[in-house]
């Protein structure tokens, strides 16, 4: 039985973007459950419509904005999803290998996009996702997929709203701190008022009717709250007598 050419050029398709997804030496090393996902990747990427292969090999871009374009490195997520996947640890990290960069400017700069749900998935069911994503424009996209979008288009701008916010906080936060050790202190020196008010009542309790009538003569008037209070108490205590 022939081949038909429909189905020629749909095998010389599936072909040229295999080998454009993914380079020939990490190919042959790639586990079992990542070929097997690649075959659905392959398919995803015959019927995107926003996504394109590149620049260069192991690599897929799609448009995030005016000028701006997100570039995923298949190949790049896969290695490191095989070297998370190789530590003892147990933990799989789910990091896409993201950048974004402007059309307009010529900046570009790493950006942190984790996938989500069950921790042990091919790496390239990820990147399914990805494509998915962005074929139905980005819902909902992480702020850290923002902020690399305002660095792009104006990097030295953005360098120094940065640098005005990052003083900001300091300043805050030095606010804050000097804040909280204004309160403690106020705490520690209402506790200390506190407790010497206590001991002075106990010793003024603790005083003869003679003494209490010397002492309350001697004193005159109080120069302090601790003074006043004793003051109050020992002429209390002379009224009762």
């Amino acid at each position: 039985m022939k081949t038909q050419p429909k189905d020629t050029e749909l095998r010389d398709e599936w072909k040229r973007i295999d080998r454009a997804l993914i380079p020939g030496n990490l190919l042959a090393s790639m586990p079992q459950p990542e070929c097997k996902a690649l075959t659905f990747l392959t398919d995803v990427m015959i019927n995107a419509t926003v996504c394109k292969l590149g620049p260069g090999v192991g690599r897929i871009t799609a448009p995030y904005s005016e000028n701006i374009e997100i570039v995923l490195d298949v190949a790049g997520t896969i290695e490191s999803r095989m070297e998370s996947a190789s530590k003892s640890s147990g933990r799989i990290d789910r990091h896409l290998a993201t950048w974004v960069r402007s059309l307009e400017t010529g900046a570009q700069t790493r950006v942190c996009i984790v996938a989500t749900g069950h921790q042990h998935v091919p790496a390239i069911d990820d990147c399914v996702s990805f494509v998915l994503w962005a074929e139905t424009g980005f819902f909902e996209p992480p702020r850290t997929l923002d902020d690399a979008t305002l660095y792009v288009r104006d990097p030295d701008g953005f360098e120094r709203r940065h640098t005005s916010r990052n003083l900001a906080r300091t300043i805050r936060r030095s606010v804050m701190k000097l804040r909280v050790e204004a309160m403690r202190q106020k705490s520690l020196a209402r506790s200390k008022a506190q407790l010497s008010l206590g001991l002075e009542s106990r010793r003024v309790r603790n005083l003869g009717w003679r003494e209490l009538m010397a002492e309350h003569e001697a004193v005159g008037a109080p120069s302090g709250p601790v003074e006043e209070a004793a003051h109050d108490l020992r002429a209390r205590l002379l009224e009762s007598v």
